[in-house]
């Protein structure tokens, strides 16, 4: 496990709980950690920070008329898969205690039911400990997330992504750039196999590799070479505008037979989708439905042929359907109408 350097600081957030049922190293439990939503609001009240000392003091030295100073403030909490973290205010001998390794683990003061299984209240304080009670992310583990919206905000913007995009996307856009770079790494290979070169060769020095063969008896193989580049690039291109196409078609059929969008604009939106799908795909979650509506009170035009009046003509365009098909649809449901 990487750890924290004296350089990086105190982490920001601190690992005060976990969730579900647990019991301490000493045996005492079990504790239930229940609602751990309530459990904050119990726990920290507006305009409040719960103090973090050292070894308790504040529950073994401070009753006893000695020092309990603190060393951070908790300023807010929040619940994640692991359970509760807070926020820490350090001051400089909290930062201190941390970051010269003084300090590895946290333990929490709670406060719980005294009849087993002790379902936990709150969280009443917390103590810098080299002997924790309980299981809880080490104050020098890498796992520590600051939860910041800002990084998360700026992965959008380099992958792409819409302003709604939720982690999950984030991670399958993530994956999706990792496995077109392995892709392209393994067509890099096969061209620096069929160059005579290092696997590993690196796109710039492969291509003046190619250059440099200018003799006769290299030109055709050079061409060839250069050839075979263009091909795998081009196919890798395909592939890719292919995937991004099939999607978007499969996206906008449905929307189409959702009644969400009109046949006559299939191309454009297919095109908008393969250049932002997920822009697209939220923009049709908002749409409408035109099956919502009905034809029970419409009225087609007057006379003996099938024909079309001004609205008839507006909605065969609006929808792309065949004039002549419509005027006899039109027909037929006023006959029955009658």
């Amino acid at each position: 496990m990487q750890n924290l350097t004296v350089a990086e600081g105190a982490p920001e957030w601190i690992h005060l709980l976990p969730t579900g049922t647990f019991t301490g190293v000493d045996g005492r439990g079990p504790f239930v950690a229940g609602d751990l939503q309530v459990i904050i609001a119990n726990s920290i009240k507006p305009g409040r920070k719960l103090p973090i000392d050292i070894n308790h003091s504040t529950d073994l030295l401070a009753t006893k008329g000695h020092d309990a100073p603190a060393v951070g403030w908790i300023v807010d909490m929040e619940v994640r898969e692991s359970g509760i973290w807070g926020k820490v205010e350090w001051n400089e001998r909290g930062q201190v205690a941390i970051t010269g390794r003084e300090y590895g683990y946290l333990s929490p003061a709670i406060m719980a039911t005294q009849k087993k299984p002790h379902r936990i209240a709150a969280i009443a304080r917390a103590s810098l400990t080299n002997e924790p009670n309980l299981t809880l992310t080490s104050l020098h583990s890498a796992h520590h997330d600051n939860g910041d919206p800002a990084m998360e905000e700026e992965l959008r913007e380099a992958l792409g992504l819409s302003n709604e995009a939720d982690s999950a996307a984030i991670v399958s856009a993530v994956k999706a750039i990792a496995t077109e770079k392995s892709t392209h790494s393994a067509t890099l290979a096969r061209i620096c196999e069929a160059a005579g070169a290092a696997k590993d060769t690196g796109v710039d020095t492969l291509v003046t590799m190619l250059q440099s063969r200018s003799t006769k008896d290299d030109a055709g193989k050079v061409t060839e070479l250069e050839n075979t580049v263009l091909s795998l690039q081009s196919q890798l291109s395909t592939l890719t505008n292919d995937t991004a196409k099939k999607n978007a078609e499969t996206a906008i059929d449905g929307a189409i037979n959702d009644g969400k969008i009109v046949p006559a604009l299939r191309d454009r939106f297919i095109s908008r989708h393969m250049k932002d799908p997920a822009d697209v795909e939220a923009e049709i979650k908002l749409m409408p439905s035109i099956h919502s509506s009905t034809l029970r009170n419409y009225k087609p035009a007057e006379g003996g042929e099938a024909s079309l009046s001004h609205d008839d003509q507006k909605i065969v365009e609006l929808m792309g359907l065949d004039s002549t098909k419509f005027a006899e649809t039109s027909k037929t449901l006023k006959k029955e109408a009658l």
